[in-house]
């Protein structure tokens, strides 16, 4: 089955803390938390196709795909390293700050499930 590819300019460039291999920001236009710590992670959907976000072991990965799961496997646009190498845990406003410049994510993470943990009723 042959699967849409998405083209998007790759760059790595390297600087204190984090790798970046993206030349164009990437516009999340819907983010999903689906996993509170260890790791944080979150699905979201872009004008050009989806992100995968993972914070565990204090390496805080963006990946990027044509589908969820190309993202999940895919490659890796955007890499920061925390000092403390055992981090899992992170809050969707840290999360804006780290990937300024790279991700123009969303005011709000979807309310769909609120910090990894489905809703309730």
């Amino acid at each position: 089955m042959r699967r849409n590819r998405i083209f998007v300019p790759w760059l790595q460039f390297k600087t204190a803390g984090f790798v970046s291999m993206m030349v164009q920001m990437v516009k999340v236009t819907e983010i999903r938390r689906t996993c509170f710590a260890c790791p944080a992670q979150w699905e979201g959907q872009a004008e050009s196709g989806y992100v995968y976000i993972r914070f565990r072991w204090g390496t805080l990965a963006v990946r990027f795909g044509s589908t969820t799961d190309d993202a999940i496997t895919g490659p890796t646009i955007f890499e920061w390293h925390d000092p403390d190498a055992y981090g899992g845990f992170m809050e969707y406003d840290e999360l804006k700050k780290i990937t300024a410049g790279i991700l123009d994510l969303p005011e709000a993470e979807s309310a769909d499930e609120a910090d990894g943990i489905p809703v309730t009723s």
